[in-house]
């Protein structure tokens, strides 16, 4: 094995890795983006408590809830 053949190993780890580290990482993102911390009750309930406070009107409201 001399100098040469090193180098091309090298190359190639070099672009294997960060070809599949781009790939975990948009394999990451993808599952991270499906899942919301915040269940969907919880979102309603405090849609409703905001709408008996007045902090928002009833067609903020409805439109909140169509976006859900």
């Amino acid at each position: 094995m001399d100098m040469q053949d090193f180098g091309l190993l090298a190359m190639l780890a070099f672009w294997g890795s960060a070809i599949g580290g781009i790939y975990l990482a948009v394999i990451w993102a993808r599952k991270k983006s499906k899942k919301s911390p915040v269940s969907r009750e919880i979102i309603i309930q405090s849609l409703k408590q905001r709408l008996a406070e007045g902090e928002i009107s009833d067609d903020e409201y409805q439109r909140r809830l169509k976006d859900l």
